[in-house]
């Protein structure tokens, strides 16, 4: 019983964490007071920054000024007390009401799988009896035809004239099977058939690489990794990598 009541007592918490996150007039006093100024000076900034032009000392040094005073602004917004205390709020109840998405979800998604299994188990099965009945049938088929154009070609071999030879041994040659289809009843659930890797020997699909380009294109080269391999170790060299250095 309490399986059930799961996903209604989550759905319960996350509403109270939504209703205790409701932003009072002293909190949004309080975020304009301390955050209004720093909203203003966005466009001041984006002016001296445009007007800049570092090509002597003093230059460098008021473009350096104008960096300190916007890290300074992005430090007191991202150290707010007040909206840090909110962001977590919000933070809380993604993962709450996530949380109750995945209450509904995964057990209806498992009862789901579950059941389709056996549908495409059921579904396996008589496609395996509807062709092990369909290659019983042709068998059979195959053999009428066969002995039906043998006592064709024997009777033409026990004729005297040609005319009638010939005849008899054209309408041995136009006997053949017909194709037996047996289909399988459906399920009744949409089913999709699809290719999965199973494994992937790395050495020879390399070496496939080399010969055919084409294949290239399935492999991906995780830069960022290459990235932190070569801040971890300066010396490093890799063939076919060429690294640089940036300054940020």
């Amino acid at each position: 019983m309490s399986e059930v009541l799961e996903p209604v007592v989550e759905l319960g918490s996350a509403v109270d964490t939504v209703n205790a996150l409701a932003i009072t007039n002293p909190v949004r006093e309080a975020l304009v007071k301390d955050l209004g100024p720093i909203a203003g000076r966005i466009a001041t900034y984006q002016v001296r920054a445009d007007a800049l032009v570092v090509t002597n000392e003093g230059e460098a040094i008021e473009a350096a000024a104008l960096c300190h005073e916007i890290a300074k602004d992005i430090k007191a917004v991202k150290g707010h007390d007040v909206l840090a205390k909110i962001k977590n709020g919000l933070h809380k109840a993604h993962r709450q009401f996530t949380g109750l998405e995945n209450c509904f979800i995964d057990p209806l998604a498992a009862i789901g799988k579950g059941t389709k299994g056996k549908l495409i188990a059921y579904q396996q099965k008589v496609e395996a009896e509807a062709k092990a009945e369909e290659r019983r049938l042709q068998a059979i088929e195959d053999e009428r035809t066969r002995k039906e154009k043998a006592a064709l070609e024997k009777r033409a071999a026990s004729l005297k004239t040609l005319e009638k030879k010939e005849e008899a041994l054209a309408a041995a040659a136009a006997v053949t099977s017909h194709t037996v289809a047996v289909q399988a009843p459906k399920a009744g659930v949409m089913m999709q058939k699809r290719w999965a890797v199973k494994s992937v020997n790395l050495a020879a699909f390399l070496q496939a690489c080399i010969a055919d380009g084409n294949l290239l294109g399935y492999v991906t080269i995780d830069m960022n990794k290459l990235a932190r391999a070569k801040s971890a170790n300066t010396m490093l060299t890799i063939p076919g990598v060429e690294f640089h250095q940036k300054v940020v």
